[in-house]
């Protein structure tokens, strides 16, 4: 069953022509896995992860106009039930087979609620997860197949099965361990399923989404991020932090204070 009439209208193909214009991704897209591999690191690259409407106290919202307007007319970022919104609506637009799942995290003492992740793709049991939590995710869809190693190029992950959230995803960073990431079963969801999302992140005293600028986004060899404000008297997250500033290129302009970013904290 295709879930995704109930979101509403495809994009025109003007929309989607402006979409690929704004990802620097030209088409034309052929409806494999290579292209699908292609929209999703195009979109990595270009689109930022970012909570800056939220901390102006902008409001948030998934209509698909709305964050037509804010992603690829004004080419901001946005959040991860925004971005893949989004990224989920070009897809199905696009011809992609696709449906959106509702991962939550798997990070011990990682308060955050559960975010939309597209599933589904060109291939049976291909899975893309997206964008969130100035995280490193997948650069590349992964086959949704129990206990396969597979690798982005810069992590290794797996999936496996699990008696609470039905699948695990679990990431290794090179010379690590095997971490627990995120949690998900593959019931679908519609785009409004995630609004108490971005309600909790914008509003709920508990989120931390709300309390300092989190912005990251890809490059071809790294994900930058901006790190949270350090402590009066305190010392950098463990780890320590490198600056690494992006290219006036890559930015339009010169960014300070951006750090590499991992799950274990800014190297």
């Amino acid at each position: 069953m295709d879930w995704n009439h109930y979101n509403g209208p495809q994009m025109t193909p003007e929309q989607i022509h402006a979409y690929l214009d704004r990802i620097a991704c030209p088409g034309p897209i052929p409806l494999n896995l290579a292209g699908l591999t292609r929209l999703l690191q195009a979109h990595q690259q270009a689109v930022p992860f970012e909570n800056l409407d939220v901390l102006a106290g902008r409001p948030l919202s998934l209509d698909h106009e709305a964050l037509f307007d804010k992603i690829v007319r004004r080419r901001q970022g946005g959040l991860c039930a925004e971005l893949n919104t989004c990224f989920n609506w070009l897809l199905y637009s696009w011809g992609f087979p696709c449906s959106v799942t509702m991962p939550g995290s798997a990070i011990p003492h990682h308060p955050l609620p559960p975010t939309p992740g597209a599933g589904g793709g060109a291939a049976g049991g291909v899975l893309h997860r997206g964008w969130g939590f100035t995280l490193e995710n997948a650069r590349c869809p992964l086959r949704l197949e129990a206990d396969l190693v597979q690798s982005d190029g810069a992590c290794q992950y797996r999936y496996r099965r699990d008696p609470f959230y039905g699948w695990l995803q679990q990431q290794r960073l090179p010379g690590g361990p095997w971490t627990d990431v995120l949690g998900f079963t593959q019931e679908p969801q519609v785009d409004q399923d995630f609004a108490p999302i971005l309600f909790y992140f914008a509003h709920s005293p508990d989120s931390n989404m709300n309390q300092f600028a989190r912005v990251s986004r890809y490059t071809p060899h790294r994900h930058f991020g901006h790190p949270p404000p350090r402590p009066p008297g305190g010392s950098p997250r463990a780890g320590g932090v490198r600056p690494a500033p992006l290219s006036p290129q890559e930015e339009g302009k010169p960014s300070e204070g951006c750090f590499t970013w991992t799950p274990r904290g800014f190297l």
